[in-house]
């Protein structure tokens, strides 16, 4: 168990006590990550991409945990910070779902092919702007990548991705326009699955918490005219940047529940779940916002 000292701050007994199961909760799911092994030519597609989100939610999770604790050298705590983290996590969550929402690696193959697709399309763009501002007429503009002096020489790396693609496609039976759903279709397919297994709840639909959660976090992430807000005193106008303690009330327990759910399915897929060890987590969890 780790022990924190919030004395710089003033919390209340509530606020450290929350901060404190995090922090248990985050430790524990680290020494359990470390003791995981992918074995890259016997691991199926859906196991590689769980394996690497989660890792990717234990770093986010440490981070929302080491923004909200008030230390010597940092007195104060960022809500607006940790949200888009969450953000990051939450979407861990729902791609997750949505990539186990079916009994085969299809969905696993689509989420995979999209990112190889996003990459295609990123080098061709990166060939154009080079034609369209090619040397001879722009000398001072420097478009250099990598070793990619020149448009041609994008020619043998976008070759290379169009046979990977073709062949995952052709591998997971899917057709060449296939693409990744929108997020809130993906929610959607994921409690569809669920419905027909007689197995949806409140606590587990991925629409509810897309429609009840996610665009709050979207906003501040985009700094759209809404996320801009939550940086506005309402009672002075004015601009605030550190956070309430309270915050601590509102976005730990939501952390706490997400984070669990992916540590939970993270080790029951690599037959790593310690039933005994994680009772007293699950209990914890049940009792979070979420």
């Amino acid at each position: 168990m780790v022990e924190y000292s919030y004395n710089l701050m003033e919390l209340t007994e509530k606020q450290q006590d929350l901060l404190q199961k995090l922090a248990n909760l985050i430790v524990y799911g680290h020494n359990q990550l470390s003791k995981l092994e992918l074995k890259k030519k016997k691991t199926s597609i859906r196991k590689k991409l769980l394996f690497f989100m989660f890792g990717a939610t234990q770093s986010y999770a440490e981070s929302i945990f080491k923004i909200m604790s008030p230390t010597k050298n940092h007195t104060s705590i960022y809500a607006n910070s940790a949200l888009i983290l969450l953000r990051s996590i939450t979407e861990n969550l729902i791609n997750l779902g949505w990539i186990y929402a079916c009994n085969s690696q299809r969905n696993a193959a689509v989420f995979h092919l999209d990112f190889l697709q996003s990459t295609l399309k990123y080098a061709k763009r990166y060939k154009e702007l080079m034609i369209k501002y090619r040397k001879e007429k722009y000398p001072k503009w420097d478009l250099t990548f990598g070793d990619k002096k020149k448009a041609d020489d994008w020619d043998e790396y976008i070759g290379l991705l169009k046979k990977v693609i073709q062949k995952g496609q052709k591998r997971y039976k899917l057709q060449p326009d296939t693409q990744l759903p929108p997020i809130e279709q993906r929610c959607i397919q994921h409690d569809d699955y669920l419905r027909a297994k007689g197995k949806l709840t409140q606590g587990n639909s991925l629409e509810k918490l897309y429609v009840t959660f996610y665009p709050y976090f979207s906003g501040i992430a985009h700094l759209t005219s809404q996320g801009l807000d939550t940086f506005r005193n309402r009672l002075t106008d004015d601009m605030t940047i550190d956070s309430h303690p309270n915050e601590i009330e509102a976005l730990v327990p939501v952390t706490y529940a997400v984070y669990f759910a992916m540590l939970e399915m993270c080790l029951k897929q690599f037959k790593a779940y310690d039933r005994v060890g994680m009772k007293e987590y699950r209990a914890i969890a049940k009792s979070m916002l979420y």
